[in-house]
């Protein structure tokens, strides 16, 4: 794993690019989508088989299923394949992924998290397929989601899927409106709206904390706001190979401290212990909650049970505010596919993944799942907080997820947030997401933690 170091660099490089390419990926709140002819991602679409399986696709539960099981009813239809959707809890998703490839349960194809690091977490290049030289694959795929994609050896073993991802406060308008307040202009300002939504009788925070994983989102958000402007791209790489030591950081203290003084001053829901992402999305939407440290994966969740009408119209969004402005744009590059080498149906595997960024599959995704494109030309109506991303993409003022910067992981950081949560001891809870940073990076042998 020595070589994770020049995986670092690269990835940085490229990681940059990407927030540039992403912005000039898409112009407008729509675009025309012409995938070229004749590529292999046009013609799996139409190859009948002859002998017709049932493959199983992995996807973890936080996602919607619903684009997947448009494009798998195509798919069925034009090839005879039967795709079985299998989706397991997202808070443990990677642990059980693990757990079947151990006792070699392989699925046919699986979702994934974005970046090589799960390269790393999967020993890719044992157990995946290799797409880097596969045919038609990267043809309409944007050029840096590409590079992305590949290791320092360039190589892919995973095909990218989805939009650009973004996570940051989300908001009822009507609440902010009935309140007589805007968007925060700063830190200061925020607290001080939390402050007036409470004493209109209105939560000003919902938090997760039976979940989980929400509570991260926090601290996530805040770190492209916060700690990257006191510890740059430079300090990044320094906790790449351990040269930083994550509690040696004041601006991530401060979001502890921050969270903390949320709770104390009671602008969280009374019930944080048994919060849960469901109940976030009622509360929210019905105007008993004003806002929410959240991913996007909210918006179609919100769609389901209020209307699009209601999330085009009623949801708002601004990212971490920092104490002189209103922040930077929390952005993650998307999703991928991978395929098992062991997969009991490999060639009809690799077929699925060809008809699934197929011009009319990624069509099918964005119609039901609006968000920027990493497909070339490819149409999506973004919703309009996802424009607000799109403009602080456009203006430089927007960043990828640090965990997508970096090859060890914050392991644990939703049970260590759920303990801060009960205990409120932000030195411990920083040593603890410390030395679970430290651990994962031994364990996974990489330069610098061995």
């Amino acid at each position: 794993m020595r070589k994770m170091k020049a995986v670092h660099l690269t990835m940085a490089l490229m990681l940059g690019a990407f927030s540039l390419t992403a912005c000039g990926s898409n112009n407008g709140s729509s675009q025309g989508t012409n995938a070229p002819e004749g590529t292999a991602a046009a013609e799996a679409s139409a190859k009948p088989s002859a002998k017709p399986v049932t493959l199983t696709f992995l996807i973890p539960n936080t996602e919607d299923v619903t684009p997947y099981n448009l494009i798998f009813k195509e798919f069925e239809a034009k090839t005879g394949n039967k795709v079985e959707v299998q989706a397991l809890p997202g808070g443990d998703y990677d642990n059980m992924l693990k757990t079947r490839f151990s006792t070699g349960d392989f699925p046919d194809v699986f979702l994934m998290q974005p970046g090589t690091k799960q390269y790393v977490k999967l020993r890719a290049d044992e157990t995946l397929y290799e797409w880097s030289g596969e045919a038609g694959v990267w043809d309409n795929v944007i050029d840096t989601i590409v590079d992305f994609q590949k290791d320092a050896a360039g190589k892919a073993y995973g095909v990218p899927f989805g939009k650009t991802g973004m996570m940051g406060v989300f908001y009822n308008k009507d609440v902010f409106e009935k309140a007589g307040v805007a968007a925060p202009t700063n830190y200061a300002n925020l607290i001080e709206i939390a402050k007036k939504l409470k004493g209109d009788g209105v939560t000003p925070f919902y938090e997760g904390v039976k979940d989980g994983w929400p509570t991260q989102v926090f601290y996530l958000t805040g770190w492209v706001s916060q700690v990257d402007q006191e510890i740059g791209d430079e300090g990044v790489q320094k906790l790449n190979v351990n040269q930083l030591k994550l509690s040696d950081i004041a601006a991530l203290k401060d979001l502890f401290v921050k969270s903390k003084e949320i709770k104390d001053l009671g602008l969280f829901q009374k019930n944080t212990l048994s919060g849960t992402f469901d109940e976030l999305q009622n509360e929210l939407g019905e105007g008993k909650v004003a806002m929410a440290f959240m991913l996007d994966g909210i918006l179609p969740q919100l769609e389901k049970k209020f209307g699009k009408d209601f999330v085009t119209n009623k949801i708002g969004f601004f990212p971490f505010p920092t104490a002189t402005d209103t922040g930077t744009a929390m952005i993650t590059p998307p999703n991928q596919l991978m395929v098992p080498s062991k997969a009991k149906n490999l060639d009809a595997a690799k077929e699925l993944v060809k008809f699934m960024i197929s011009k009319e599959s990624v069509n099918t995704f964005y119609q039901s799942q609006p968000g920027i494109p990493v497909f070339k030309d490819a149409t999506s109506e973004l919703y309009p907080m996802q424009q607000t991303v799109k403009d602080y993409i456009d203006e430089g003022k927007s960043k990828v997820n640090v965990q997508n910067r970096l090859t060890a992981s914050f392991l644990d950081l939703g049970k260590i947030l759920q303990n801060f949560h009960i205990t409120g001891d932000v030195d411990t809870a920083i040593k603890e997401m410390d030395a679970n940073y430290v651990k994962d990076g031994n364990s996974k042998r990489l330069e610098g933690f061995e």
